[in-house]
């Protein structure tokens, strides 16, 4: 099988400044960035799964870099997902970051309940291997090889647990085609596992079910600072035609980035410019805690790709409250999308954080 790695418009220019960036940065398990050529077009032999080799130059190894990098200021293990279990659907994310804090959520679709809490904990409290995946908090964890990943964590408010085995299939999503691009004032190394088959069981309210869906693991690293974010829109795009999509809307203080990053079943990567999401968003709450206000719903609009795909979100605010220096809270969303992509009919579904000041 051949996998081809293409860039469109602009986003080469991004790739050739991660290039420079990655020599500065040197985080990687198993990474040689200086000796590494920078191509835009590249084919070769790529072998199925989710320690393939996609056939251009990568700036992170697997599955090595799914441990932890102790020398990165910043670094999360993000998973977002959706699953059947006693006869709803529900959405749900478990984030542990590096630094201690843990964020936890579950939505259920069919009702649009929806429960949040953050938590943070002190250095002796928690644990973060760098030599396998192993990452320990007081409330969840997240352990194992990536075909069998286990994800446990406490849900909010006291409701029950998750006990979760996620197994990686398919092509790893490398953002920016390479794994590696410029972000705020350095750079952020970035893959993602889509597609995760996901069983276990939910105890949620006494009530234990067994679980059967799919997730989308998020690993990112890096040493940039927060002083330049205003703030984001980011979503992870699960399309019904294997299409997946890790769509960025950034605003900094050098101005609006939009950009996605799209994945198809055999391989291929497709680095994309996206009209701004600002201009047609709707469906508009304003958190009456934080006074964060955020949207609804998004048309997402990519040009090169004919596609144009409408994400809604169901309930507006699933927020976070984070409480911390930068933001007063975090919008992590479950959301479904419905559209056309290459002109063609698709639905899905979707995670969408709106991240930064929202007021």
């Amino acid at each position: 099988m051949s996998t081809t790695h293409r860039i469109h418009g602009c986003r080469a220019l991004a790739i050739a400044v991660a290039l420079a960036a990655a020599g500065a940065l040197a985080i990687p398990a198993a990474a040689d960035a200086a000796n590494t050529p920078a191509h835009t077009t590249t084919q070769g032999a790529s072998r199925p799964g989710p320690a393939d080799d996609p056939g251009f130059p990568t700036f992170v190894h697997l599955p090595a870099d799914q441990a932890a990098h102790p020398a990165a200021k910043q670094e999360w293990w993000y998973t977002v997902g959706h699953f059947q279990a006693g006869g709803h659907k529900y959405g749900y994310e478990v984030q542990l970051s590096r630094r201690g804090i843990t964020q936890i959520s579950i939505t259920d679709e069919a009702t649009g309940a929806y429960t949040s809490e953050q938590k943070a904990f002190t250095a002796d409290q928690f644990s973060a291997s760098a030599t396998e995946l192993d990452v320990r908090m007081p409330n969840a964890s997240l352990s194992g090889p990536m075909d069998a990943m286990h994800l446990k964590a406490e849900l909010p408010q006291h409701r029950g647990t998750l006990d979760l085995t996620l197994k990686a299939v398919g092509p790893t999503l490398y953002d920016n085609g390479t794994g590696l691009f410029p972000f705020l004032d350095a750079a952020s190394y970035y893959y993602s596992l889509p597609n995760l088959h996901t069983t276990g069981t939910l105890t949620l309210d006494g009530a234990t079910s067994r679980v059967t869906g799919i997730s989308w693991l998020d690993r990112q690293w890096g040493n940039w600072s927060w002083d330049t974010l205003h703030k984001w829109t980011w979503m992870a795009v699960h399309l019904d035609n294997g299409q997946v999509l890790n769509l960025w809307d950034m605003f900094d203080t050098n101005g609006e980035k939009h950009w996605a990053t799209v994945l198809s079943p055999d391989g291929t990567h497709r680095v994309v410019s996206v009209d701004p999401l600002a201009p047609q968003a709707t469906r508009f709450e304003t958190s009456p805690t934080t006074g964060q206000r955020y949207a609804g719903q998004w048309t997402v609009t990519i040009p090169t790709l004919n596609t144009r795909l409408v994400v809604t979100v169901r309930p507006v605010l699933q927020e976070i409250q984070a409480n911390q220096p930068f933001t007063p809270g975090i919008n992590e969303a479950d959301a479904t999308v419905r559209g056309t992509y290459q002109g063609h009919p698709v639905t899905g579904d979707a995670y969408v954080e709106q991240f930064g000041r929202w007021t």
